[in-house]
């Protein structure tokens, strides 16, 4: 298992399903899109535990953190994939 963060542009490390995860969505402050990260999230929507909603203007983005209950490697990659083709999302990081 690595513990390490994936950040868009890689294939996700091999991760047990049995572990929980954050994912971290980042975008331009003013775009993101929350409607659009619930509509990927709705059908997982039984593994979140927790979302926090940050906006870091001194850093130019803004970031949804979503902390995910033990969820199959399938849908994680499914979430990311997802995630990855929105044009406004700059980055998304799975740890």
């Amino acid at each position: 298992m690595n513990s390490g963060p994936f950040e868009t542009g890689g294939k996700l490390p091999l991760m047990h399903s049995g572990s929980a995860h954050r994912l971290i969505v980042r975008a331009r402050v003013q775009g993101t899109r929350i409607a659009a990260i619930w509509q990927v999230l709705l059908p997982f929507s039984r593994n979140i535990e927790k979302v926090n909603i940050m906006t870091l203007p001194e850093h130019g983005f803004e970031q949804v953190t979503i902390a995910l209950r033990p969820t199959p490697r399938e849908a994680l990659d499914l979430i990311v994939t997802r995630l990855n083709n929105m044009p406004w999302v700059t980055s998304t990081i799975l740890c």
